[in-house]
């Protein structure tokens, strides 16, 4: 009988554990994974939150995986999929929700853990989490004309000795490639575009009105009025009347009209004294040539544009 009761003894310890065997096969977690554990204020880091269904499960996904939010880093982009993988004698399956988190603030965070809820064979929701990442922002690195300066690697606990007399004096100076001929020829030439730009505008405030021939009122007057030749195209109408603007400009204000364009005819104009209609009349003409001339624009009102650059005709005695 003590025979038969330990056989028997034997045979339930063996079928209680044969449940757990076949659940050996039955496996489900959520993992969180990134593609970089140290990055830059800007850089972009990618997230990665594997949910893995092995087995003969059946659960149902009732909320996505979610992260919670950090104030290092920003959300750019969320995708997800799904795929099917052999494990084993198992099929798994593994749904993939992908984050881009763009960092924006320095610093060692713990990312996670990502959390989700799901329906398991027996109808219940549980509650999932994944484990924790640490990832570490740092300062947004220099410019560099040769590129990003590769980091270097962690200062050791301990610092390193001061090398004695004898090792100085065996250092003869710096490698030849130290200094970049590439990057002084750099300096050298923005250096000089800004002392000419700098010259080119002192040297302009300064030179004030080119000498005028005897005359030039005149041949001003009579430029004026050729151009009330109704026989001239509007694009000879409209060239006529943009150079005599900016001949006008020129000879009675001083300044080089003649090369400006009409942009940076109006911003001078802002710095003299200049009355409203004279300027009203400036941005009319030279507006409307700059449309004919530029945009195949239709020439309307001859005579309002002759009488508004009429203003800027030189004044005399007579007039």
């Amino acid at each position: 009988m003590k025979r038969l009761a330990k056989c028997l003894s034997l045979v339930f310890l063996v079928l209680a554990t044969i449940p757990p065997l076949l659940r050996a096969q039955e496996e489900i977690g959520l993992k969180m994974d990134v593609d970089k554990r140290q990055l830059e204020v800007g850089d972009t880091l990618v997230l990665t939150l594997d949910f893995k269904q092995v087995g003969t499960t059946n659960s149902a996904v009732v909320q996505e995986p979610s992260i919670p939010s950090s104030e290092n880093f920003e959300i750019t982009s969320q995708f997800s999929g799904t795929r099917i993988q052999q494990v084993g004698r198992a099929m798994a399956v593994i749904s993939t929700t992908t984050y881009h988190l763009t960092a924006t603030k320095v610093g060692t965070v713990q990312l996670g853990p990502a959390s989700m809820i799901y329906r398991d064979a027996e109808g219940k929701n549980r509650e999932l989490d994944s484990n924790i990442v640490t990832v570490t922002v740092t300062e947004k690195s220099g410019f560099s004309f040769f590129g990003k300066k590769k980091e270097n690697p962690p200062p050791a606990a301990a610092a390193p000795a001061l090398p004695v007399p004898d090792d100085l004096r065996t250092i003869k100076g710096l490698p030849p490639d130290s200094f970049s001929w590439l990057g002084f020829a750099i300096w050298l030439a923005v250096l000089i575009l800004v002392g000419g730009f700098v010259w080119r505008v002192v040297t302009r405030k300064k030179t004030g009105p080119r000498v005028i021939p005897i005359g030039k009122e005149a041949e001003l007057k009579l430029a004026w009025k050729k151009l009330g030749n109704d026989n001239l195209s509007p694009k000879e109408f409209a060239l006529g009347l943009s150079n005599l603007v900016r001949e006008c400009l020129q000879y009675r204000f001083g300044f080089e009209a003649v090369d400006d364009t009409t942009e940076e005819i109006l911003n001078e104009l802002s710095k003299i004294k200049v009355s409203d209609a004279e300027k009203n009349a400036v941005e009319k003409c030279l507006k409307t040539s700059d449309r004919i001339l530029y945009a195949d624009g239709n020439l309307t009102g001859r005579d309002a544009l002759r009488t508004a650059c009429a203003v800027l005709l030189p004044k005399t005695n007579k007039d």
